[in-house]
């Protein structure tokens, strides 16, 4: 005859094995989210792949999040995209979400003018088909390393929702540029050019105006 301590032991465990049964997926982490980022189109007079190179190498290091977000190495997407060059637009991004297993996909464009840098990026979402915007500008290559490591910082946290230090720092900006203009004329905030926030007011976009 088995023991009240003996029965409440195996009660316990069945409640347990019930619970898992019932609610398997709540014990199980959830699979990371899958980035592959294309070689950012150069536009300028000279010779930049170097900067190409570097772009690529630090967004794998800045976009990547453990057990969050993978993002294909440079290398792997060197090589795949040797054989993407007859592909553009929807076509490219298709093609590169299907051959690296990757739901986001980002592809951008750096345009190089009397010394400076302006930087577009585009991130997309190939299940919701739809894709995020983001823009900087460079006064020079000195300035586009923290450039690109501002557009890194908005796709983590307005994409992955996740904070970075250089986030928290740009939100701090903000918050100064705020206080700032609360201290001016409302005409001198009317001279105040549009888009000087532009992580803001740029949101999702439907898939059909891309191209």
């Amino acid at each position: 005859m088995k023991k009240p301590q003996t029965f409440i032991k195996e009660a316990i465990l069945s409640v347990f094995i019930l619970i898992g049964l019932i609610f398997p997926c709540t014990t199980v982490a959830g699979n990371p989210e899958t980035l592959a980022v294309l070689s950012f189109n150069i536009n300028a007079d000279k010779n930049l792949d170097y900067i190409k190179k570097g772009i690529s190498t630090m967004l794998y290091s800045r976009l990547t999040w453990p057990e969050k977000v993978v993002v294909v190495p440079p290398r792997k997407m060197a090589s795949l995209e040797a054989g993407l060059k007859e592909f553009s637009g929807t076509e490219l991004v298709h093609e590169t979400a299907a051959k690296t297993g990757s739901r986001y996909v980002l592809h951008g464009t750096i345009t190089s003018l009397a010394g400076a840098f302006s930087i577009d990026a585009k991130v997309f979402d190939t299940d919701e088909k739809q894709y995020m915007a983001f823009f900087e500008q460079s006064k020079n290559s000195d300035d586009l390393i923290k450039k690109v490591d501002r557009i890194a910082a908005a796709i983590n946290n307005k994409v992955f929702n996740r904070t970075t230090v250089t986030w928290e720092e740009m939100e701090q900006e903000k918050q100064k540029q705020l206080n700032a203009l609360k201290n001016q004329n409302p005409e001198n905030l009317m001279q105040m050019p549009t888009g000087w926030q532009p992580e803001e007011k740029v949101g999702w976009k439907v898939w059909k105006y891309l191209f």
